[in-house]
């Protein structure tokens, strides 16, 4: 596991929301997925900020319609 205390994760610099914006425009009705594959290359780089950031796009975007 890495060690990434004190570096700035995304989640510092962007909202969930702008982040749910982004992912759909980019990947439409896949923006799910690759929002959920964000958060798992966090978690397994042990990015724990990041992860919750993420995990939270991911939840947002599967309940939303894509397409």
């Amino acid at each position: 596991m890495s060690d990434t205390a004190g570096k700035d994760g995304i989640w510092k610099n962007f909202r969930a929301e702008e982040a749910v914006t982004a992912a759909i425009d980019l990947y439409g009705p896949q923006a799910a997925t690759a929002a959920a594959y964000c958060a798992l290359d966090a978690w397994t780089e042990a990015r724990s900020d990041d992860y919750k950031f993420w995990f939270g796009v991911f939840s947002t975007l599967k309940d939303r319609k894509t397409t």
